[in-house]
């Protein structure tokens, strides 16, 4: 079967064999269906063939994994197709997500992809400098750094972890702008999409 149109297991086939677990596997496959059965009202796909699908969302989200406690709440900024917090969650299925989402039709797919998939996450229709919880780690993809730098100290704890997915000279910025915390930078599985930005929130 070509295109995105393929069933759980030809989704789970392709990720076991880009090295993801065969158990996160079938529940990622699962997702990736809900994405392509949504895709074409909600523009959630954005023409990627299904290869380049893995790498550039699921494999880009799964790197963080290592920031990325057994436990606590995630908090994901703008969360548009699910990327980066669902596979992360379904990868921790004891972390509690909570995926901010201002635009209708994508707050809508959010909230039936997560019913489905029985994932622990709370999907809010709205945008970051509304909300008011504070958590342990916080995502963030396709949202300007200017969008949620200020907003750094108050959406996560002391001690707790941003992670943006961005290019190399814009996370240098962030280094630049945020000096109460400290940086780390890991290229990302295909290096020419950019980074992964780990800045960690000081207690001092």
């Amino acid at each position: 079967m070509g295109g995105l149109e393929r069933g759980p297991d030809g989704w789970r086939a392709l990720l076991v064999g880009s090295g993801v677990q065969v158990d996160l596997a079938g529940r990622l496959g699962e997702y990736l269906v809900l994405l392509g059965r949504w895709g074409g009202a909600v523009d959630l796909f954005a023409g990627r063939n299904p290869e380049r699908l893995i790498v550039s969302l699921v494999l880009e989200a799964l790197a963080a994994l290592p920031w990325v406690g057994e436990a606590g709440t995630l908090v994901d900024v703008g969360s548009g197709n699910g990327f980066p917090a669902l596979p992360l969650l379904l990868a921790r299925p004891g972390l509690r997500g909570v995926l901010l989402e201002p635009r209708e039709r994508r707050w809508a797919f959010l909230k039936e992809a997560v019913r489905e998939l029985g994932v622990d996450a709370e999907v809010r229709r709205e945008r970051a400098d509304d909300h008011t919880g504070v958590h342990d780690v916080a995502t963030v993809r396709g949202v300007e750094l200017g969008v949620w730098l200020p907003l750094r100290s108050r959406l996560v704890r002391v001690d707790g972890t941003w992670l943006w997915w961005t290019s190399g000279a814009k996370a240098a910025g962030l280094g630049a702008r945020a000096a109460d915390g400290r940086m780390l930078t890991f290229p990302l599985p295909d290096p020419s999409r950019g980074v992964l930005a780990v800045w960690r929130r000081c207690s001092t």
